[in-house]
C-alpha cells in the first residue's frame, strides 16, 4: 500500500508575457534623416507586432470570429436521441467551431462502473483533499500512472472513437496538417469546463475521457489523458505530462513549435495546458516551471 496525491490544482488563466523592452532612437533616426511623419507610423506598427511576437495567444485571435463551422454530433448508440447529446462551441483563431457528443445512460453506468472495478483491483481508498492509498498490480511498479492511463484508455478508447471521427473529417475537409489538427483539439479540450471530481466514482482523483466530454467538465489530468487520446487516435504523437509534487498534469506533443519542452524516449514533447483557454503549444504557465518537477507518461492508445 502507497500514498498518492491526485493532480488537481485550479486551472491557471492565460497570461500574456510582458512586452520586450523597447530601445529608443531606431525611429527618430528614421524620421530627422527622412523628415518624413510617415516613417514613424511604420515604426509604431513594428513596435506592436513585436510586442505579440512573443505572445502564446496569437495576437491575431482577438480579432471577432467571422463564422463557425460545426464538426457533426457523435452519438453512441447511433440512434440515441439528438437530445441527448453534449454540445460545444469554441473558438479558435478566426474560426469558431461546434460540435456534440452524446452516450446513453447505459454505456455511462458502463464506464462508471469499470472504472470502480479498476479502482478495486488497484486496492484505491480515498483519502483527505487529493491524498489517496492505492496498491498498483506488481506488473505496474515504477509505472503506475501509466498502468492508470493505459487501462483508462483500453475502456474508453472505442467510445472516443466517434467524437475522433468527427476531427479527422474536418481534418481531410480542411487539409490541416498536425500541428493545425492539434490546435483544433487541444482548443476544444481547453474549453471543457474545469472541474476537480467530486463523484465517488472519481478514483485517483480523475474522471474517465468519456464521462469529461459527456458530463462536460474534467480537471487537469482528466482533460489530459481526453486529449492525448483523441490525438493518439488522429495519428499524433501525444503524451501525458505529470508534477504530482506541483499537483499538476498537462498534455505533451511531439511537434515542432517552440516553448518548453520535455524529452523522452528520443523525442521531445512540447508543453500544452489544456485546463483553460488562451496558452498556446509549447507555453508553460511560469508558476510550473520547476526544474525535474515534470515526468513524461507514454499512453498505449490502441
Amino acid at each position: 500500500m502507497r500514498w498518492a496525491s491526485a493532480p488537481g490544482q485550479p486551472p491557471t488563466p492565460y497570461r500574456a508575457p510582458p512586452p520586450p523592452v523597447k530601445k529608443g532612437g531606431g525611429c527618430l533616426k528614421w524620421v530627422l534623416f527622412f523628415m518624413g511623419g510617415s516613417f514613424l507610423l511604420c515604426c509604431c506598427l513594428s513596435a506592436a507586432v513585436l510586442e505579440s511576437a512573443d505572445d502564446p495567444l496569437d495576437w491575431k485571435a482577438v480579432v471577432p470570429a467571422t463564422g463557425s463551422a460545426s464538426l457533426g454530433v457523435a452519438l453512441l448508440p447511433a440512434d440515441l436521441p439528438l437530445k441527448k447529446a453534449r454540445h460545444y462551441n469554441w473558438r479558435q483563431a478566426f474560426a469558431s467551431w461546434e460540435l456534440g457528443y452524446g452516450v446513453s445512460s447505459e454505456i455511462h453506468d458502463q464506464v462508471e462502473s469499470d472504472f470502480a472495478d479498476m479502482s478495486e483491483r488497484y486496492s484505491y481508498q480515498p483519502g483527505s483533499g487529493n491524498n489517496f492509498t492505492w496498491a498498483p498490480p506488481v506488473a505496474c511498479k515504477k509505472r503506475e500512472w501509466q498502468c492508470v492511463f493505459d487501462e483508462l484508455v483500453r475502456d474508453n478508447g472505442d467510445d472516443i472513437a466517434p467524437l475522433t471521427e468527427l476531427f479527422r473529417r474536418k481534418q481531410q475537409e480542411k487539409q490541416l496538417d498536425q500541428r493545425q489538427l492539434t490546435e483544433l483539439v487541444v482548443t476544444f479540450v481547453q474549453n471543457i469546463k474545469y472541474r476537480l471530481p467530486t463523484e465517488d466514482t472519481a478514483a485517483f482523483g480523475m474522471l474517465p475521457p468519456v464521462i469529461v466530454v459527456a458530463d462536460g467538465s474534467g480537471d487537469c489530468d482528466s482533460k489530459a489523458l481526453l486529449a492525448v487520446v483523441i490525438l493518439r487516435q488522429l495519428g499524433v504523437d501525444a503524451v501525458v505530462l505529470l508534477a504530482t509534487g506541483l499537483g499538476h498534469a498537462a498534455l505533451g506533443v511531439s511537434l515542432p513549435v517552440t516553448g518548453k519542452k520535455f524529452p523522452h524516449a528520443g523525442k521531445k514533447y512540447a508543453f500544452v495546458e489544456v485546463t483553460t483557454p488562451g496558452w498556446a503549444l509549447g507555453a508553460l504557465p511560469p508558476e510550473y516551471d520547476v526544474d525535474k518537477a515534470w515526468k513524461v507518461i507514454p499512453v498505449d492508445v490502441p
